[in-house]
């Protein structure tokens, strides 16, 4: 039988137990009372609150490659301060074709849930003769804001006739990366001339590992079949020139001759960056936004994967491509949306996108004549002193035609066709789909 003490101990121990769980479920309920429903930046409400205090009276979405990253959130954030604009903005695949496809089918649809969206050379070269985009020269882009952005590019990629239908964000630049060590194992500072190139690529460096990397499965491989002509000095839309023909030979000769793997017929940029990133390459063509990639694995500065000049093989041009904005036809919010991509091509626009998302701007004024604190900067910059940059072809079923192309440039390596057919099926395509292509320019 208890004692009368231990009888208090316990009805006081109940007791302190008791008020401690009454006040934590006080606390929870008046929590709970407190707590609206979270949500995303993706689902704002009415009236959220604008510059000073005032609510926004205007939305709009755009669907973006970069929805969801915190950078992005930031620059949309600035964007909505400055114009006084809520912006919802939402993601779009991963996936190149999966992206392509998805875009594409909204177009189509005239949804109308979605008023901007991001896309690259290869959407904006089959929507902008299909009806779907709004023309934006009369205002947006104006005389005075186009000619700050790169002129040939711009008649090559965004136009359709005299009609404007994109405005550029961030310009890609396809470059040659390199990685310190196989420079150093084979006893060089750089690839710059044939010589040095020859020295480079002949060298072993060891099992599974090889001196030049590519991207060539067939939806891909279309960057480096261009890259090399335009390195050789040859013309893409002549494939008798001996310096075209030179190009696909050398690209051949490098699996033949181990300083390429077979199996990279099958990888597109996504196992690239990975497998240089590994250590299992000593030079790859990737596009200058993947810069991003590499700093933050770690992998990025000069002695370890880090830009190089381009070897003298004949020919100073590389690839240029760019993200760019285009307005749905069907968008319900048209003069809000003008008010943002006006944002977007303006000097503040850029600047602020850069900055934000540490990547080049479009706007070759801002590119120039802002100090911006990027990885690799200064080496963009001179490539774009240095090298002539080129727009892709992209006839307006781009899609197709870079499937195509690829397909048959894998049956050239292969083994399954020669030179000399290769080269033959290689101008009927270009051929053919040039003259689906209206007013396209030859460089």
């Amino acid at each position: 039988m208890k004692s009368q003490k231990q009888k208090k101990r316990f009805f006081k121990h109940c007791c302190a137990v008791f008020f401690m769980a009454a006040l934590l479920a006080a606390c929870f309920c008046t929590g709970c009372r407190k707590r609206g429903p979270e949500r995303s930046r993706g689902e704002t409400q009415e009236g959220s609150p604008g510059t000073d205090g005032e609510a926004y009276k205007e939305e709009i979405t755009i669907m973006h490659i970069d929805a969801g990253k915190k950078e992005f959130e930031a620059f949309l954030d600035e964007a909505e301060k400055a114009l006084n604009l809520r912006i919802r903005a939402v993601e779009c695949p991963i996936n190149a074709d999966s992206r392509h496809a998805r875009i594409s089918s909204l177009l189509a649809a005239g949804d109308t849930s979605v008023d901007i969206i991001s896309v690259n050379d290869e959407m904006i070269s089959e929507f902008k003769e299909a009806g779907y985009l709004e023309p934006l020269q009369a205002d947006v882009m104006n005389d005075q804001v186009a000619s700050h952005f790169p002129q040939e590019y711009l008649k090559e990629m965004t136009m359709d006739g005299e009609q404007i239908y994109s405005v550029p964000y961030m310009m890609d630049i396809l470059m040659l990366w390199v990685n310190e060590a196989y420079l150093k194992k084979a006893g060089l500072s750089d690839v710059s001339t044939p010589k040095r190139l020859e020295r480079f690529l002949s060298m072993d460096y060891g099992e599974g590992c090889y001196a030049y990397g590519g991207a060539w499965e067939k939806t891909y491989v279309y960057n480096e079949i261009g890259e090399f002509i335009n390195l050789f000095g040859g013309d893409y839309y002549d494939w008798s020139s001996p310096k075209t023909r030179e190009a696909m030979e050398f690209l051949k000769s490098c699996v033949e001759k181990g300083y390429s793997p077979i199996d990279q017929l099958l990888d597109q940029y996504e196992q690239l960056e990975q497998k240089f990133i590994d250590g299992r390459y000593g030079m790859v063509f990737l596009y200058s936004g993947t810069m991003n990639t590499f700093v933050d694995s770690g992998v990025y500065g000069k002695d370890q994967i880090h830009l190089t000049p381009l070897p003298d093989l004949g020919g100073r041009t590389t690839y240029i491509a760019t993200w760019q904005y285009v307005l749905n036809k069907a968008s319900l919010h048209k003069e809000a949306a003008r008010k943002f991509l006006a944002y977007a091509a303006s000097r503040e626009g850029s600047i602020s996108y850069a900055k934000k998302m540490n990547r080049m701007p479009a706007r070759e004024d801002v590119i120039w004549e802002e100090n911006f604190n990027i990885a690799g900067y200064k080496e963009m910059q001179d490539y774009l002193k240095t090298t002539r940059m080129q727009a892709r072809f992209m006839p307006k079923n781009s899609i197709e035609y870079v499937a195509d192309l690829g397909a048959l440039f894998q049956k050239y390596i292969a083994g399954e066709m020669d030179l000399d057919e290769f080269c033959m099926k290689m101008q009927e395509m270009v051929d053919k789909n040039r003259n689906k292509t209206t007013g396209e320019r030859r460089p």
